[in-house]
């Protein structure tokens, strides 16, 4: 298979994944009423076993950047667009220094 095909096996993995998430969804909707809310079970995990937001670039400006992530509640989801600016403005302005020297 050369490089400019596309994966067919991901493409029809993908398309058997999101019919599963389609039925799930249709299953969740007939089973409950309109004014039930389904809720999740919250699972504890250990410390050790979650992976760090980002890894240090060793670019100064861009790891200060990426520390904004450590920023965001994860309760408050209104605030995630914001900061995702940010984030966003910060590294723009960073590649465009590279750019310029």
């Amino acid at each position: 298979m050369s490089e400019m095909e596309p994966d067919v096996a991901s493409a029809d993995e993908a398309e058997i994944a999101a019919e599963v998430v389609a039925e799930d969804v249709a299953v969740a909707s007939d089973v409950l009423d309109d004014d039930e809310v389904l809720l999740l079970e919250e699972v504890e995990v250990e410390a050790e076993l979650v992976l760090p937001v980002w890894e240090p670039t060793g670019d100064p400006q861009v790891d200060a950047t990426l520390d904004l992530l450590t920023t965001l509640d994860p309760d408050d989801v209104h605030q995630h667009a914001q900061v995702f600016d940010e984030i966003h403005q910060g590294l723009r302005g960073r590649l465009t220094d590279l750019d310029a020297s």
